[in-house]
């Protein structure tokens, strides 16, 4: 096995600690649920589930200068995708930023009202919360784009006539949405089932639309008839005018025609898009993921995979039994949700999360999954495809993960109680049905000096109901190219609720200035109305983040102080009492300051000391049992330290 580090991470500090991660460690003791989930396509009344409307929508700002939030708009239809979450925030060139999400304001189970919910950032303030969509009819999923001439718009999918829909204006930030149809028409004039879209703007002069977009499904409760031999094909369109017209119509691009496909699901896929270089990465649970690049703005297209999948066109139930030994095997892959980012060279960055699966049942038509699992992966072009067979997990043998996984396996939800796991509030494992990593959902932006943001919903076990365990956005950071990565910091720990704001489906402006910025939904209650836990109907907020990259630089930049600085803490853990141990090259000021994981001052002092090595002897016998951060700042630079104490 291989060592890569694991992330630990505070509310709002960051801890610089290494260790192992396993593949096939589960934090709950391999805590196995059957795969039901359903892809929602949003046409579905879900009549069965309760009324109960929960209208809740308090605005939390966060107390740091340096970190704002604002409520920008809401939602009662919360399920903002099925997996990856496309591109939802635009920062432009004046300032102004633009955003959009899918909405409802229904206490109902039908959400007739579903379509795009868009706010405005004019530069100096954000316009009012919505209170209509912006189409014509009924639609979800919206991708938000800005052309080369000004002009924006949002790419949907519409449920009352089950095409793609692009609402637009000639101006960014004022006049009045126009609605078009982009998908095909057949011989009779109905429009072609696309659903389940991702765009992006490219082209020399950003004139060029990208778009993919998913056929509808066959089997289940999907009728869809396969098109040239895939159920859900995924199929490419493009326009180099703005959307006016349409030269690349249903393309199956390399990897997703019938040689390599049996059917593909929908938004399990990312794109992004700059100048003549354009990217779709594909997510697969059980097959490979990979990307699909141009670099002639769509003319021509390769396909490198980034994970590859053990055996090819596997369907369900044929059982996965990779050393003929009987017994089906269990197997790390992709849990479908990623991200995809292109770099100032036209470098394609990917992340997506972990998860391990089995088809242990041969006769169900279903798999299984695993929710204790907890990783985040990450990969570039310049670690070349995955090659390599999958490899047996040393004393295990029916488990099977791939070496260019492992080998990247980048950041997790912190341990936050000083366990060694990260666990939920019961032995089922308090989690809510999102059906994927307890580290997941990334998002990614790159700024000018090539430094990498990412962030992720994150399993925050120190936040739960009694029931289930809350999510909160997690942002790590590369200095490296992607080489090494910062522990993560919770952006969103709301300590006004002790935590219990469920953060999720973030996505990132992928353009990093001086600040990170991400829209995210939030709410009260862990999990979804919409699928899985079948929450009550509720109020959903939209929530606009701003960070200074300086803050996030001092909270999650591990480096040593200077080159001459070691610092190290020990015993640790310890019952009693720990040594901080440094030496400084030359006479400073030096503070130490101890908080436990709600921020709380327990421990400060302040003095100068003389160049050489010094021990510091804290006390902690009368601590409560706990994870308390030790912050030693030196000559104004800060030194993070994780410090459990046991009893």
């Amino acid at each position: 096995m291989k060592k890569t580090t694991t992330i630990i991470a505070s509310l709002l500090v960051a801890v610089g600690m290494t260790a192992q991660i396993v593949p096939g460690q589960n934090h709950n003791g391999l805590l196995k649920a059957k795969n039901d989930k359903i892809t929602m396509s949003g046409d579905e009344a879900l009549s069965h589930l309760m009324v109960n409307p929960n209208p809740h929508t308090a605005a939390v700002f966060n107390s740091k200068s340096t970190m704002t939030e604002e409520v920008i708009g809401t939602t009662t239809y919360d399920l903002q995708s099925n997996a990856a979450v496309q591109n939802r925030i635009l920062r432009h060139a004046d300032g102004s930023i633009s955003v959009a999400w899918t909405r409802s304001a229904e206490f109902n189970t039908s959400w007739l009202d579903r379509g795009t919910g868009y706010n405005y950032f004019d530069g100096t303030a954000w316009g009012a919360q919505p209170t209509v969509r912006l189409e014509g009819s009924r639609g979800g999923w919206p991708s938000i784009l800005k052309m080369g001439s000004g002009k924006e718009a949002s790419m949907t999918h519409n449920t009352d006539n089950s095409y793609i829909n692009m609402a637009h204006r000639a101006t960014t930030g004022s006049g009045t949405w126009t609605d078009q149809i982009i998908s095909t028409q057949d011989s009779n004039g109905v429009y072609r089932y696309l659903i389940w879209n991702r765009s992006a703007v490219g082209g020399l002069n950003n004139e060029t639309i990208h778009m993919v977009a998913l056929t509808e499904p066959s089997g289940g409760t999907w009728t869809g008839v396969p098109f040239d031999g895939v159920s859900g094909a995924l199929l490419y369109y493009r326009s180099q005018d703005e959307g006016v017209t349409w030269d690349r119509q249903d393309i199956q691009l390399p990897g997703t025609d019938s040689s390599t496909q049996i059917g593909m699901s929908g938004d399990v896929y990312a794109i992004a898009a700059q100048g003549e270089t354009v990217v779709i990465a594909y997510f697969d649970d059980w097959g490979d993921s990979f990307i699909i690049k141009s670099t002639d703005n769509g003319d021509t297209w390769t396909t490198t995979t980034f994970l590859d999948f053990p055996v090819d066109k596997y369907a369900i139930d044929d059982g996965l039994d990779l050393d003929n030994d009987g017994l089906m095997d269990r197997v790390y892959s992709s849990d479908n949700n990623g991200a995809v980012v292109l770099d100032a060279t036209g470098q394609a960055h990917v992340f997506y999360g972990i998860m391990m699966y089995v088809d242990d049942d041969l006769s169900d038509a279903s798999s299984s999954w695993f929710p204790g699992i907890n990783g985040l992966a990450y990969w570039n072009e310049s670690f070349g495809a995955d090659t390599t067979p999958a490899t047996m997990h040393a004393g295990d043998t029916s488990l099977w993960y791939s070496d260019m996984m492992n080998d990247h396996w980048i950041s997790e939800a912190p341990d936050l109680n000083g366990d060694c796991s990260v666990g939920g509030v019961d032995s089922a494992g308090g989690y809510a049905l999102y059906y994927n990593s307890r580290a997941s959902m990334p998002n990614a932006g790159i700024s000018a000096n090539g430094d990498i943001y990412v962030s992720f919903s994150g399993y925050t076990e120190t936040a739960d109901n009694g029931m289930q365990v809350y999510r909160h956005i997690y942002l790590i950071k590369s200095q490296d190219g992607g080489q090494t990565w910062s522990n993560p910091i919770d952006v969103t720990p709301h300590p006004i609720w002790a935590g219990q704001q469920e953060c999720v489906f973030g996505s990132m402006n992928p353009v990093v200035d001086d600040k990170v910025r991400i829209v995210y939904q939030k709410d009260m209650e862990p999990g979804l109305t919409v699928r899985g836990d079948e929450d009550a109907v509720g109020m959903n907020d939209i929530v606009y983040l701003e960070l200074d990259t300086n803050f996030v630089v001092s909270a999650i930049n591990n480096n040593p102080i200077n080159n001459n600085l070691t610092l190290e803490v020990y015993p640790n853990p310890t019952k009693n009492q720990t040594s901080i141990n440094f030496k400084i090259e030359k006479k400073s000021k030096v503070s130490i300051h101890v908080v436990d994981v709600l921020g709380r001052s327990v421990y400060n002092n302040n003095t100068t000391l003389s160049k050489g090595n010094h021990l510091v002897i804290l006390n902690v016998e009368n601590y409560d049992a706990g994870i308390y951060y030790i912050n030693t700042q030196i000559a104004g630079k800060i030194f993070t330290n994780k410090l459990v104490v046991t009893k």
